[in-house]
């Protein structure tokens, strides 16, 4: 039951040494520690499951003597006060509960079952977490490797239109050839401009999750992907549904409303029982004139309410079925998250491998294309052509490798493993690969 709560203050602490010790540094683990130990979805999940947890002892307490001391002070219109009396009385009381109808241990039951609830919500929030700042990094990354590739592309189409000016300034019937390429460099220019402003939009997402601006990511950043926490995939979609128990995190929360909902019929029922209480005080006894103890044991049972306790039955059985519904729909939503994300890093890895190979062979026909138009034997419009082309498969090809690394973070997350593998001394579990 602690378990969660154990994992959450382990993350905190490692992130916050983290943080002490690498103010200036911005990796993928880095990132993702700091966003577990602060982000606040997440220190409200704990403080969530704290409350939970301390209505189980509220409610076992129950169990135990309820012991309570009055006072007065005593004053009469005569201004004479018996000395059996006194002008200060004290009168302490306990009480225990002998029976309720089994009311005290299912309410205790219900508590348990929301704090699990709790518990397995908070671990769902931490991998939600983890995958948010994830792809804050790994877009801010896709958005520098993007800009990047545009400044390229504008340094080629300038490099084109220097040598259809050197041509244009000996034959003046290219100067529409000129004008030409001064469009594709300006329609370049655009390009840049775009990528930089989403570079600066993805830095203030990033900003999210890490204090300061951050700068250049660490060259060695790739390897998170090749032995890092991201580094290990299941081998097939069957290994990956394995995962997907009762569990689970995101089914055993809802689990663990349906047993809160079963307890809650319990102790609704229990209202038709009476409750026997042992009751033991020390008072003032007017016939004898002294102070005396009393005890009772004292009965209390509902003869009519206006048929309260039915409703109460009825609409508890009502919630169950909401709770059991509920289950049922997040055994088929998981799932469904699961098989999706799948098939989403299949594509994107496909997608990767292709846009590399594109990418290669678009290079090579460029300089083709260029050194033949520098001899007259291509025209401008197929080297600008062919320009456009080639960073069309660059770009798709770069975005194919960036979207198979957030793939690779949604996968891990729809199988609850994402935050489990950024926890401060987590080695990544030895599994079958896909890469």
């Amino acid at each position: 039951m602690r378990s969660t709560l154990v994992f959450l203050r382990a993350v905190s602490l490692g992130g916050l040494v983290l943080c002490a010790t690498h103010a200036q540094a911005q990796s993928l683990p880095e990132v993702v520690q700091q966003a577990l130990a602060r982000y606040p979805s997440i220190v409200a999940a704990q403080a969530r499951a704290e409350a939970a947890r301390a209505e189980i002892g509220r409610a076992r307490s129950q169990h135990f003597p309820q012991i309570s001391l009055g006072a007065g002070h005593n004053s009469y219109s005569s201004g004479q006060v018996p000395s059996s009396l006194g002008r200060n009385t004290y009168s302490p009381a306990a009480k225990v509960n002998l029976w309720s109808g089994g009311r005290i241990e299912a309410e205790a039951e219900r508590a348990e079952a929301l704090t699990q609830s709790s518990e397995s919500q908070g671990r769902v929030t931490l991998d939600e977490v983890a995958l948010q700042a994830s792809e804050a990094y790994l877009n801010w990354l896709r958005m520098l490797d993007l800009s990047e590739l545009a400044d390229r592309n504008l340094q080629a189409h300038n490099d084109t239109l220097e040598d259809i000016r050197k041509i244009a300034q000996a034959d003046m019937g290219r100067r529409i050839d000129l004008e030409q390429a001064q469009v594709r460099v300006d329609n370049a220019r655009l390009a840049v401009q775009l990528r930089h402003a989403e570079r600066l939009q993805a830095v203030q997402k990033l900003r999210r999750f890490w204090d300061g601006t951050p700068g250049v990511p660490p060259g060695d950043s790739d390897q998170v992907f090749t032995q890092g926490p991201l580094a290990s995939m299941p081998a097939s979609l069957e290994q990956a549904l394995e995962r997907i128990t009762d569990d689970f995190p995101g089914i055993a929360q809802y689990k663990a409303q349906v047993l809160a909902a079963e307890a809650a019929i319990r102790q609704a029922k229990a209202l038709y029982w009476p409750t026997v209480d042992l009751v033991s005080s020390r008072a003032f006894n007017a016939n004898t004139l002294r102070f005396e103890t009393l005890t009772q044991v004292q009965m209390n049972m509902q003869v009519f309410n206006g048929q309260a306790t039915s409703a109460q039955v009825e609409s508890a059985v009502a919630q169950l079925r909401s709770a059991q519904a509920s289950l049922d729909e997040a055994r088929l939503v998981v799932r469904e998250k699961v098989a999706l994300a799948w098939q989403e890093w299949v594509s994107a890895r496909s997608r990767a491998e292709l846009g590399r190979s594109q990418s290669s062979v678009g290079d090579k026909v460029v300089e083709g294309y260029r050194l033949q138009f520098r001899l007259a034997r291509r025209s401008l419009l197929d080297l600008l052509n062919i320009q456009a082309d080639t960073f069309n498969y660059h770009s798709a090809a770069r975005a194919a490798v960036h979207d198979e690394r957030l793939a690779r973070a949604r996968l891990l997350a729809s199988i609850g493993d994402l935050a489990q593998r950024f926890s401060p001394g987590n080695v990544t579990p030895a599994a079958p690969e896909s890469r």
